[in-house]
């Protein structure tokens, strides 16, 4: 049995309450400690996503990327009438004029855990997607730059632990990043055991923009190629 089921408050009372209702009776047992309700995803404006409308989004399409010429002929292909497929078409040429960017699966899933403070609805935005994306690409550009260059700032610190480290090698901005880094795991876990997911996904992504990239890694680039190394960098 599990401990949480994770599902759409839509189906609470269609499915949910039914399953906990059946296994309790004929298992003595319920089948789940806890339900965790995620928001409905509506589009940007709050309306509910529909072929009519022409404002439903396939996370395949911002997952891979789709042109507007795809997007179109997904619409042609359903059962829409001729007067609600003309429609339809207008309002994607006017919410997608070029379709959609790829953006990846990471951005898509970073974008819907930021959104899980919205307790009732999601007010999915492409901006909002393309924001984590950046996220996503400093994170990677961050521990490539760290690969490249970590035997260069600490040549005996290979696979060390942060534990074994002699804290008096550490530098002041090393000891000011291990003490956001503590602040951040802490609001992290407390966050994950009250299911807040937004809030833990929140304190890791403002640790690695603000504490890690835009100070440690700065200093790390001085250190690495001095004050005009760094510009130039």
């Amino acid at each position: 049995l599990s401990s949480v089921l994770e599902t759409g408050q839509d189906i609470l009372f269609f499915w949910v309450a039914r399953m906990a209702m059946l296994c309790t009776h004929f298992a003595r047992i319920p089948p789940f400690s806890t339900v965790l309700l995620h928001p409905m995803v509506r589009d940007a404006q709050g309306r509910k996503m529909s072929k009519s409308l022409g404002n439903i989004i396939d996370p395949m399409d911002i997952i891979d990327g789709a042109e507007l010429a795809r997007l179109e002929q997904t619409l042609a292909d359903g059962y829409l009438s001729e007067r609600e497929l003309r429609q339809s078409t207008r309002e994607l040429k006017r919410l997608y004029p070029h379709g959609f960017q790829r953006f990846g699966a990471d951005a898509l899933r970073f974008t819907l855990l930021l959104y899980t403070q919205q307790t009732q609805q999601i007010n999915l935005s492409l901006e909002s997607v393309k924001a984590a994306h950046r996220f996503c690409n400093k994170l990677w550009n961050t521990f490539r730059f760290i690969h490249m260059h970590a035997a260069q700032l600490r040549p005996d610190t290979d696979r060390m632990r942060i534990a074994d480290v002699d804290r008096r090698l550490l530098t002041v901005f090393d000891r000011a990043l291990l003490s956001r880094l503590h602040g951040m795991l802490e609001t992290y876990h407390r966050a994950m055991a009250t299911y807040r997911l937004a809030i833990a996904a929140e304190a890791v992504r403002d640790f690695v923009q603000r504490d890690l990239c835009d100070r440690y890694i700065e200093v790390c680039k001085l250190a690495l190629f001095g004050n005009g190394g760094a510009t130039r960098q």
